[in-house]
């Protein structure tokens, strides 16, 4: 079986801590073109923390909308059971992470660190450069988790989703598929992080690292990447993949 080509969606790197610089994306969209990404350079490295628009030779921006304390404890009601902590302690940095542009819509998933006192409310959704508003959504299935990647469908959304943790790492959250009219999600259990989604006619090609799973209806089938004796790369069938390195 041959690789797919690489997916439409742009997926930003995991963390400037482990030597990973975030990817610049300097696309512009919108009727006139005039909406783009705005970058910020802090603890986490450059990461796109809302839309910028030119205005007749000034920039307007408008900020990605944070989770707030009571979005937090309605929904990730486990999480805060477990860890309780009062209003004046809700610490969060969320940034704008996989994203698509689709006509005069910015679609993405939000990614935040969830480890040493730092939290944030898993979400997905878009920003309009037609009203210049966002509209994001947080159901349960996504809630505890950023979103690593994502592929826009006509009639559903679907979301790679993983925790990014305290070693600077991240474990798998799954796969959600978001129906776009009645808005019920599905998520599918996996255990690999899927850093890369994208259609191949019926089947949909999950990246990860040091591998690949093709998701036919029910069916997971997964591949490592392994060299062989002469140094070609080959796809070996596995039954699942194992567990991802810690960077502790």
């Amino acid at each position: 079986m041959k690789l797919p080509y690489t997916a439409r969606t742009v997926t930003l790197a995991v963390c400037a801590a482990i030597g990973l610089a975030a990817q610049v994306d300097r696309t512009r969209f919108g009727v006139n073109q005039t909406f783009r990404l705005y970058y910020t350079n802090g603890s986490f490295g450059l990461r796109a923390q809302g839309v910028s628009e030119l205005q007749e030779g000034h920039s307007k921006y408008y900020p990605l909308p944070q989770s707030s304390f009571d979005d937090y404890a309605r929904l990730r009601p486990a999480a805060f059971r477990t860890n309780p902590f009062k209003r004046a302690g809700y610490d969060r940095k969320e940034w704008i992470g996989p994203h698509e542009f689709n006509e005069s819509r910015l679609w993405f998933g939000k990614q935040f660190y969830d480890a040493e006192g730092m939290r944030g409310v898993g979400a997905f959704g878009y920003f309009d450069a037609e009203t210049r508003e966002y509209r994001l959504w947080s159901p349960p299935e996504v809630a505890d988790y950023e979103v690593r990647s994502m592929l826009v469908e006509p009639d559903r959304i679907w979301l790679g989703l993983d925790s990014f943790g305290e070693d600077i790492s991240t474990s798998p959250g799954g796969l959600v598929s978001w129906d776009r009219e009645t808005h019920v999600a599905r998520r599918y259990e996996l255990e690999f992080v899927v850093t890369e989604i994208s259609r191949r006619g019926e089947s949909l090609y999950l990246g990860t690292p040091g591998g690949y799973a093709i998701l036919n209806g029910e069916t997971v089938q997964r591949f490592r990447l392994r060299k062989d004796k002469n140094g070609l790369t080959r796809n070996v069938p596995v039954d699942r993949f194992p567990p991802g390195p810690s960077h502790y």
